[in-house]
């Protein structure tokens, strides 16, 4: 069991610390993970220095790009779309 401080330098101590882990979790929430799902549902973490990761990061960016009508026109997008009439 960890021992409680007291006073005013404890207190400090233990927001201090409060602070430090919330930093600590908004930067992993930050970074992107790259998960592969094969047929059966078993997921896999893509680590960021395997080979691939990067082209892979990419390829699911422009997919939610599409899925959310935030696509900026590069290429590739059929029907639905808001091309203006010629």
């Amino acid at each position: 069991m960890k021992d409680r401080r007291k006073g005013p330098i404890g207190r400090a101590a233990g927001i201090a610390e409060g602070v430090a882990a919330a930093v600590r979790r908004m930067q992993r929430e930050r970074e992107p993970r790259v998960l592969v799902y094969d047929q059966t549902g078993y997921a896999r973490l893509i680590q960021p220095e395997a080979r691939g990761h990067e082209r892979i990061l990419e390829v699911g960016e422009r997919m939610v790009q599409v899925a959310t009508g935030a696509d900026d026109g590069r290429g590739g997008s059929r029907g639905g779309g808001s091309e203006e009439a010629a």
